[in-house]
């Protein structure tokens, strides 16, 4: 199991299998169309993180692609007990740790365009909205925000963010 650094109350590490259960319950308490059990046993085979040891508070999926230098977060949730504890944070934190690690240059996510919240997070981290996307889903206008963060980029113009992501130790294994 690979585990990372974070604060004490969030150990933050890769998921496993038996973690689809728990991930599948928060899964659904946060998301109207959601992920099956098999897609997110598919989803292992990616950057998969659970935050919490048995009692999972929250998790974040990412697909890193090496070859282009990028990577986009497809998925990230925390059961509604854990919410406004800085679970979201510590995930998008130790993502970030990783892909630098990685040397991935870019990272891309979409956002419901009404989760100002989840919106404050990343421009904290400074992402920025690209591009707006319209869609339809069950008969109603919806739109997403397009948010991408230049990791080089955040490396010339945060140096404290910079910092604070880049120096921490990038993980160990237990």
């Amino acid at each position: 199991m690979k585990v990372y650094p974070s604060e004490p109350f969030f150990l933050i590490r890769s998921a496993a299998e038996e973690d689809l259960d728990k991930v599948l319950e928060i899964e659904q308490l946060s998301f109207e169309d959601f992920w099956t059990h098999d897609g997110l046993k598919e989803a292992l085979k990616g950057l998969f993180l659970v935050c919490g040891r048995k009692d999972i508070m929250g998790y974040l999926v990412a697909c890193p692609c090496e070859l282009e230098k990028r990577a986009e977060i497809l998925r990230i949730a925390v059961h509604p007990d854990h919410r406004g504890k800085g679970v979201a944070k510590r995930l998008v934190e130790t993502s970030l740790r990783i892909f630098l690690k990685d040397d991935i240059k870019e990272v891309e996510l979409f956002v419901d365009s009404t989760n100002t919240s989840a919106i404050k997070l990343y421009e904290k981290f400074g992402f920025e909205i690209t591009k707006i996307a319209p869609f339809y889903h069950h008969l109603e206008f919806q739109i997403s925000y397009v948010l991408k963060l230049n990791l080089l980029e955040l490396k010339e113009t945060s140096r404290r963010l910079w910092e604070t992501l880049y120096l921490k130790e990038a993980d160990y294994t237990t």
